[in-house]
């Protein structure tokens, strides 16, 4: 009777019980998705544009055909690499202290938040845009994040909306989400108002829509 393999994944008579071989290769594929996806993060936030397989693998430290072993297509790699980007900065959406304070102070907390977030996360907000339309999973995740925005709004500025009809109150949340949208504040940038200027355009707007 011939000896077993020690390269085999299973040891025993026990179908369940995986070798520390095989749990090391499968622990060392996910740390080099891990990296390839970090890579495409570091690229993207660089600024320079959707990156190459090559550029991906010499940031990764990995091979380009390793880069497509861990990943179908670089457009996969792409979402991934988005999606985790935005998982992991939640906490650039937050408004401080939200709902807290007088009008004037919430509409300058939410100016204030909206200005770090798209300040922050321009290069990535530009690939989801860009990559919405083909794919189904970046449309899902750019979707979440504009909820989220629009339920902050909603939330954060309750007592101006509570009086209002639930059709007023959806269209003054989506008025509100649009003037504040990366859209208008990339839009504005391109018609040259700075920080500041947009920081007083959006002040000054908001307070109409809240005031009236």
């Amino acid at each position: 009777m011939g000896t077993r393999n020690s390269s085999q994944s299973r040891t025993g008579d026990d179908p369940g019980v995986v070798e520390p071989a095989v749990d090391g290769r499968r622990r060392r594929r996910e740390l080099g998705r891990i990296a390839v996806v970090d890579a495409v993060i570091d690229l993207i936030l660089d600024g320079g544009g959707p990156p190459t397989a090559e550029q991906i693998a010499d940031r990764a430290d990995v091979s380009v055909a390793s880069v497509y072993r861990y990943f179908e297509s670089l457009d996969e790699l792409r979402r991934v690499g988005v999606q985790r980007y935005f998982e992991r900065i939640d906490h650039l959406i937050a408004i401080p202290d939200i709902g807290v304070g007088p009008l004037p102070d919430r509409i300058d907390a939410l100016v204030g938040a909206r200005l770090d977030f798209y300040r922050s996360t321009e290069p990535i907000n530009r690939m989801s845009r860009h990559q919405a339309p083909d794919v189904a999973e970046m449309r899902t995740t750019l979707q979440r994040v504009r909820a989220t925005l629009a339920d902050q709004i909603a939330q954060h500025f309750a007592p101006e909306l509570a009086d209002l009809t639930p059709t007023a109150k959806r269209d003054r949340v989506a008025v509100i989400a649009a003037l504040t949208s990366f859209e208008a504040w990339d839009l504005l940038h391109d018609q040259g108002l700075d920080r500041a200027a947009i920081r007083r355009a959006w002040r000054t707007h908001l307070t109409l829509l809240l005031v009236g």
